[in-house]
C-alpha cells in the first residue's frame, strides 16, 4: 500500500481500494512461504494451522472487522470487498468483532428535515457505559432498545428506503427481555449483509480470539520477550513520526513505556465489567513474570509456565478463571491476526495508515514477514439537499464583510468628500511611518486608531450597508451548517437507501474484477 493514497474519496459513491485488484488477488493466489519461525516451542506455520483448524477456516481467510459500534458505510465497504474476495477464492471470509474496545460513543447521530432545514438530532443509546468494553457492556432491556429503534424511525422519515428495518428486526430478534449488545449487533449485521445480496461475514470476536490456546501462546511469547518487543515497536513508531512528520507524542499512539524495570506490553488487563488496564511485565530475571495492570501487581508467574505453548495455555487460562481477561490492543491484534490467521486483512485508512508501525516491529521481532493487507473504504452521502451553496459563497461573504470594516470607502455611499480625503491622508502618513520610522509605534498607532475613528464615521454615513452584509453572513453561515450535516460521511450505513448500498456492493464487485 502507497500511505499517500490511502485517503477517503471525497465524492458520493467514491471508491478506495489500494493497492490495486490485481496485486490483491495476486496476494490471495500466492501465499508467501512459511519461514520457520518459532513461538516458544512452536513452529509458527503449526500454530496457524492450528488456529485455523480450530476455528474451521477453510481455504484463503479473507478477514477484516471493526469496532461493535453504528460504523458508516465506508466500513461496511470492507464488508463487501472481504465477501466478494473470499467467495471467489474459494475461502472464508470473517468479521473480527473488536469487542474488547469501548465505544467511540454512546450516540447515534441522525439527520433530520425541518421547517428550518435541516438540523442534526443524537439519540443515545440504551444502557451503554462508554467506560467498559463491548464485552462488558450490561445488557439493555429490549423495551428500551424497541424505544431506541421507534425514536430513529420517527426522525428519519426515509428509514422506509433503507435496510434499517432488517437491522432492527434482527437486533430485536428472540424471545429474551434483555439484549446483549455483542449478539445484537453480530445478528443485525448479517441481515443487513445477507437482504443487500451480499454474503454474510462469519463472526469472530476478539473475545474468542484471546481465548484459544494460539493467542495464548503469542502472548506469553511477547511476556517472555518483552523487553525486544518495547524496542521494536518503539523504533517503528519513531521511524512513523518521523517519515510522516508527526511531533505529538502520543500520535498515532503512545510509545511502549519502559520504566522502573517494568516493561510495557500491548495487551490489555482488564475485569468483568471492569475498565481496561494496561499490562506491564517484569521481565524474568529471577525466573518469574510478574503481572501489573496500571502498576498493579496481579499475578505471578513462574517462567517455566510460560515457556511451552501448553504450558502458557493452562497458566494463562487460569488467569482468566482469576477473573483477569487478557485482550490484545490494536497493533497486537491486527499483528496476530496477520502471521497467525489471514491470508489477507483488509483495513480501513485510519487502520492501513497505522498498520504501517505493525508492518516493521512485528517482523523484525519475530523474524518473518506478516500475511498482505489492503485498504478499502467508500463514501456516501445521504439524499439529503444537494442545492447548498459551496464553501466559496460563505468565505468570500465573510472577506467583503471584514473588507467593509478595513475600506468602507468601498462599499458605502453619502460619504463627503473631506472625510474620505481625511481619510486618504492618515492612509499615506501610516504608510510613510512603517517605511521611514518603523520603530515608532507609539506614532503609528495613534495613526491607526485615527484610520478606524474614521472608517467608523464613514460606516455611520449608511449603517443599513453593514447590517446587509452581516445578515448575508449569518444566512449564509446556516446554510453551511446544514451543508455539513447533508455532506456527512459518518452516518450509520443502514441510513443510507437501499439501492445506493447496492451500487456500492456493484462498483466494488467492478472494480476487485479480474
Amino acid at each position: 500500500m502507497i500511505y499517500e493514497r490511502l485517503v477517503a474519496p471525497r465524492e458520493h459513491l467514491g471508491l478506495l481500494i489500494e493497492p490495486d485488484a490485481a496485486a490483491i488477488r495476486a496476494a490471495l493466489q500466492s501465499p508467501p512461504p512459511e519461514p520457520r519461525v518459532m513461538i516458544l516451542d512452536q513452529p509458527l506455520d503449526e500454530l496457524r494451522a492450528s488456529l485455523r483448524s480450530r476455528l474451521e477456516l477453510g481455504g484463503p481467510v479473507v478477514l477484516t472487522g471493526h469496532q461493535v459500534e453504528f460504523f458508516h458505510a465506508g466500513v461496511f465497504a470492507k464488508n463487501i470487498a472481504a465477501a466478494l474476495l473470499a467467495r471467489r477464492a474459494g475461502g472464508s471470509g470473517v468479521f473480527l468483532s473488536v469487542d474488547e474496545d469501548v465505544p467511540k460513543s454512546v450516540r447515534l447521530s441522525l439527520p433530520q428535515r425541518t421547517a428550518a432545514g435541516l438540523r442534526r438530532i443524537e439519540v443515545e443509546l440504551p444502557d451503554v457505559d462508554p467506560r467498559l468494553p463491548a464485552e462488558s457492556q450490561p445488557p439493555a432491556s429490549r423495551e428500551h432498545w424497541l424505544q431506541f429503534f421507534t425514536r430513529i424511525a420517527s426522525i428519519y422519515a426515509s428509514y422506509e428506503n433503507t435496510p434499517l428495518r432488517d437491522f432492527w428486526t434482527a437486533w430485536l430478534a428472540g424471545a429474551e427481555q434483555r439484549i446483549a449488545l455483542v449478539d445484537a449487533f453480530g445478528r443485525a449485521r448479517e441481515a443487513v449483509e445477507r437482504s443487500l445480496g451480499v454474503s454474510p461475514l462469519r463472526e469472530l470476536r476478539v473475545s474468542q480470539l484471546a481465548a484459544t490456546p494460539e493467542f495464548r501462546a503469542f502472548a506469553a511469547h511477547l511476556m517472555l520477550n518483552a523487553s525486544a518487543l518495547a524496542a521494536h515497536y518503539n523504533a517503528a513508531l519513531e521511524s512513523y513520526r518521523r517519515r510522516h512528520r508527526v511531533r505529538a507524542r502520543l500520535r498515532p499512539m503512545p510509545p511502549l513505556r519502559v520504566e522502573a524495570g517494568r516493561v510495557e506490553l500491548p495487551l490489555w488487563l482488564s475485569r468483568p465489567g471492569g475498565v481496561r488496564q494496561r499490562l506491564q511485565v517484569e521481565p524474568p530475571a529471577d525466573a518469574a513474570v510478574v503481572l501489573y495492570a496500571d502498576g498493579e501487581a496481579v499475578e505471578r508467574l513462574p517462567a517455566s509456565s510460560l515457556a511451552t505453548a501448553a504450558a502458557a495455555d493452562d497458566a494463562l487460562a487460569r488467569l482468566d478463571e482469576r477473573g483477569w481477561r487478557l485482550r490484545p490492543r490494536a497493533l497486537a491484534l491486527s499483528g496476530f491476526a496477520r502471521v497467525a490467521l489471514a491470508d489477507l486483512f483488509i483495513h480501513g485508512v485510519g487502520g492501513a495508515k497505522y498498520d504501517e508501525v505493525t508492518a516493521e516491529f512485528l517482523p523484525a521481532f519475530l523474524g518473518c514477514d506478516l500475511r498482505p493487507a489492503c485498504c478499502v473504504s467508500a463514501t456516501l452521502r445521504l439524499p439529503l439537499e444537494r442545492d447548498l451553496p459551496p464553501d466559496a459563497a460563505l468565505r468570500g461573504a465573510r472577506r467583503e464583510s471584514r473588507d467593509l470594516r478595513f475600506n468602507p470607502q468601498r462599499y458605502v455611499r453619502g460619504a463627503s468628500a473631506e472625510l474620505l480625503a481625511r481619510r486618504e491622508a492618515l492612509i499615506a502618513l501610516s504608510r510613510s511611518l512603517r517605511e521611514q520610522r518603523p520603530s515608532e509605534r507609539p506614532a503609528r498607532r495613534q495613526v491607526f486608531d485615527g484610520i478606524r475613528r474614521i472608517n467608523s464615521e464613514i460606516l455611520r454615513c449608511d449603517p443599513w450597508r453593514p447590517a446587509e452584509l452581516d445578515q448575508r453572513v449569518a444566512e449564509l453561515e446556516q446554510l453551511e451548517a446544514q451543508r455539513r450535516i447533508a455532506q456527512d460521511r459518518e452516518y450509520f450505513f443502514a441510513l443510507h437507501p437501499r439501492e445506493h448500498l447496492i451500487e456500492l456492493a456493484s462498483r466494488i464487485a467492478a472494480r476487485l474484477a479480474p
